[in-house]
């Protein structure tokens, strides 16, 4: 399979293994290989609403880690007219489906893990600038990355008992900062009428970044919170 992921679930897909499904494809995807293709010839499903897992895996992947999800062996359960085939390529086989799994674009990536310790965020900062310098990004966006990279470890340094997993990424004229932990807690925006000293981190990085998401694993207490920037 190469650096392709293949899944291939089995028994009937219904409302009690849907969040299952659905956390082992975002899993697969972080870990980021050229594609997932997800085999559904062992797999029965009964209720046509719950092919919505699959758009869902889509949509909090398609701009990170912007790895292509495709399914395999689903010509009887998404006939051309299912609204899923919008978002999720369909084939008749895993060959084929491997076969048409585009080759990796140009990227570089750089990762830096760091203690629980006040003096992480300025770690952090360091790190990125040093990168994007290397990197040749446009000196605004390494300012947004260095603000952004410093309240992602921040945020971990400060709610969690965790290293933080410091991960860049530039692709397409694309920077990704993405910092992983050990808390499985998801990040959501405080809300605007709480306490003006929680949550702030959060508000900055919506504001600064093209878009922005978290990326929960509960089979191993982990998330990643994922930040992207236009860097052309």
């Amino acid at each position: 399979m190469g650096d392709c992921l293949v899944v291939r679930p089995e028994g009937v897909l219904d409302l009690a293994n849907y969040a299952s499904l659905r956390n082992t494809l975002l899993k697969c995807a972080v870990e980021q290989p050229r594609g997932v293709v997800v085999d559904l010839g062992d797999l029965e499903v009964r209720d046509e609403c719950l092919l919505s897992v699959f758009a869902a895996v889509w949509l909090r992947t398609c701009d990170w880690p912007s790895v292509p999800l495709l399914l395999a062996g689903a010509a009887e359960q998404l006939p051309r007219g299912t609204a899923l085939r919008r978002y999720v390529a369909v084939h008749a086989t895993v060959e084929d489906a491997l076969a048409h799994v585009g080759g990796p674009a140009p990227c570089r990536r750089a990762h830096r893990v760091l203690p629980p310790a006040p003096g992480s965020p300025r770690v952090a900062r360091a790190f990125v600038r040093e990168l994007c310098a290397d990197w040749s990004v446009p000196a605004a966006v390494v300012h947004t990355a260095v603000q952004v990279a410093s309240e992602l470890v921040t945020n971990t340094v400060c709610h969690t008992v965790s290293e933080a997993r410091l991960k860049l990424e530039l692709r397409r004229g694309v920077l990704t900062v993405a910092v992983g932990d050990d808390d499985p807690t998801t990040v959501v925006l405080p809300d605007p009428g709480g306490s003006p000293q929680r949550g702030t981190g959060l508000l900055v990085i919506a504001q600064l970044a093209r878009t922005w998401g978290c990326v929960p694993d509960p089979a191993n207490g982990r998330k990643v919170v994922w930040a992207v920037l236009d860097a052309a």
